[in-house]
């Protein structure tokens, strides 16, 4: 009879998952009502509770799926700032909260704890969660791995508490693989990354190296110099050349501790027209036509993914540049999802019927790029299952998000949640979304606004870049201007949790060293600048690279800024990198001196303060 009882009360003592939603609105004490307004309660609304002075709440049992809503303080509708995703109106523009439902049919798993010791030890605890009044964990249901060794495992039917743990991992990145069910059958499974290395990393503490994978190398060595006729077109660099580097530690020496390849997904054959009257190949990657996969010019998926493992290996996270913004004609979904896009390409960005202010979020590149229309949901739905199935496919550590300014802030909360939420698996290794929002000198407002711990994790301090150019390169400001840059900077950021990138220059604009020795830089096609042979413009580049590289958060080499690559505005800032014989003496040196000050940022980031 007690053991009859017993059974059901152990049950009961089992963690849940718990189906719910619950609503939080905090604030100072001032409002009287509060209210949400959604979907669900056909935009009536429906009071919160007050259970303590300025904090109210509600319990929702919502179908799955995704649910708009807002909340109404005294009678003003505003944001939940505690929801992560945001939904834009497709007529008014107005920006939602977004409530995603998940299906609640199969048990979960969630990590407490897990660390892993520079022995290549791992400890993980973790709980199983039955369904609400569903059986307890089947304890001989319980599987682990760390890649495809088995871990042991301990498993507590009556708590649902889980222990893991294994020993002789070597170095580099792992995956620890966790598989359990309840007694009824019922089944999840977990698959948390990790590291084991010497030094916990820190995105903070990184230093990226910029690729262009075309223009870098092969797996034989340098590529030729461009033709200027031929700035537009293809040079035949590949993921081989990457990885050939990789191998002769190039990147290692320069201090990096973070690789950004440049979008790797097929891209169109020929040469299609720009803005400019020029013509221009896919080389870039920014073009894409399908879903997924690796552009056959660049090597194949097998490629990649063993360059990013070999990366790992040494140490080195792999971000890869992302186009969330737009495809190419030529990508099926043209064809195939006409409601999808922004118009039909009538309003080309910068026209005189569409300037880049008024319509930054609906206009296209150009009218063989259709702009995709993120207030249609399946469009969310369905770039953000592809990128998670690009980051899954080839263990990424994190996405470049391309062009952030010209999708609405909603699409880069989608963006975001899907990263953290699908590729973190709540264990303690950050998957890192660093966005592109071009801008002029001292615009940090429309950087900022996709900053903060639901948007992205870091960007590009353009402010910084063009105060540098204009100290070090132009003599146009002086130190005091650049410090109140970097007081502005600084300033704007502070409470967002985000690591910036300060720079010197990328594959956008005309290259610093040009800059600097006073060359025209406006003609990249007619008359391209030469490589000086004065060293003092060598001189100037060493010294924006030491600033920016002792800059607090994680600074970018743009391939060519670390030798002193001379290039107008784009295509011509995008020469091949030079190796070995091809280098001129300045460039030589240039190099050995950047690589100095690379590998003392990184040392000094590695070492404990008593050392």
């Amino acid at each position: 009879m007690r053991a009859a009882l017993l059974v059901p009360l152990l049950a009961a003592c089992a963690p849940e998952r718990d189906c719910a939603q619950t609503l939080w609105y905090v604030d100072d004490g001032s409002a009287g009502e509060v209210a949400v307004l959604g979907d669900w309660t056909g935009w009536r609304p429906e009071p919160l509770q007050r259970f303590a002075e300025g904090a109210w709440t509600l319990r929702l049992d919502l179908p799955e799926g995704d649910h708009a809503y807002a909340f109404e303080v005294d009678g003003a509708r505003t944001l939940d700032p505690y929801q992560p995703l945001l939904h834009t109106h497709p007529v008014s523009g107005e920006e939602r909260s977004l409530l995603r439902v998940p299906a609640c049919d199969s048990p979960a798993l969630e990590v407490v704890d897990l660390e892993a010791s520079a022995a290549g030890a791992l400890s993980a605890e973790l709980t199983f969660l039955r369904l609400p009044g569903g059986p307890r964990l089947d304890p001989e249901s319980v599987t682990a791995a760390v890649g495809s060794a088995p871990a042991r495992v301990e498993a507590t039917p009556g708590s649902g508490a889980l222990s893991v743990t294994a020993r002789d991992l070597p170095p580099g990145k792992h995956h620890l693989t966790l598989s359990a069910a309840d007694r009824g059958g019922a089944s999840t499974t977990l698959d948390v990354p990790f590291w084991v290395e010497d030094r916990p990393f820190s995105w903070g503490d990184g230093l990226v190296y910029q690729v262009m994978i075309d223009r870098f190398a092969t797996a034989e060595g340098g590529l030729p110099p461009v033709d200027p006729a031929q700035a537009g077109a293809r040079q035949g660099g590949t993921l081989a050349g990457v990885r050939a580097q990789l191998d002769a530690g190039y990147f290692e020496a320069l201090g990096a501790r973070v690789l950004w390849l440049s979008p790797v997904g097929p891209n169109p054959d020929g040469a299609w027209p720009g803005s400019d009257g020029n013509h221009y190949e896919s080389y870039h990657g920014y073009w894409p036509i399908a879903r997924a996969g690796v552009d056959e010019r660049l090597g194949t998926a097998e490629e990649l993914a063993d360059l990013v493992a070999a990366a790992h290996a040494r140490g080195i996270r792999v971000l890869v540049d992302v186009v969330p913004n737009h495809v190419h004609i030529e990508h099926p979904w043209w064809a195939q999802q006409g409601d999808w896009f922004q118009g039909e390409g009538d309003c080309v960005c910068g026209a005189a019927d569409c300037g880049w202010a008024e319509h930054i979020e609906s206009c296209w590149f150009t009218d063989y790029l259709p702009d995709l229309d993120w207030t249609e949901p399946a469009v969310a739905a369905a770039v953000t299952a592809d990128l998670e199935a690009t980051a899954r496919s080839f263990d990424l550590d994190g996405l470049r998000v391309d062009a952030v300014p010209m999708m609405p802030r909603a699409a880069v909360r989608h963006i975001a949640w899907t990263a953290h939420e699908a590729l973190e698996q709540g264990g303690p290794t950050r998957f890192f979304l660093l966005g592109e929002t071009f801008t002029g000198p001292g615009d940090v407002g429309t950087i900022r606004k996709n900053l903060g711990p639901h948007g992205l994790d870091g960007q590009f301090d353009f402010p910084v870049m063009w105060a540098l150019r204009g100290f070090v390169a132009w003599g146009t400001l002086d130190a005091a201007d650049l410090e109140a840059t970097l007081r502005a900077s600084h300033a704007a950021w502070a409470g967002s949790g985000a690591v910036m990138s300060p720079f010197v220059g990328n594959h956008d604009v005309s290259r610093f060293l040009s800059e600097a020795a006073g060359h025209r830089t406006d003609a990249p096609w007619d008359d391209p600048p030469p490589q000086p042979t004065d060293p003092t413009p060598y001189d100037q580049l060493v010294l924006a690279q030491a600033i920016a590289l002792t800059l607090p958060g994680m600074p970018v080499i743009w391939q060519g800024d670390e030798l002193g690559l001379a290039g107008a505005t784009d295509p011509d800032c995008r020469r091949t990198l030079p190796f070995g014989a091809d280098r001129s003496e300045l460039q030589a040196a240039t190099l050995e001196r950047i690589q100095r000050i690379g590998r003392a940022r990184t040392l000094d980031q590695m070492l404990e303060p008593n050392e």
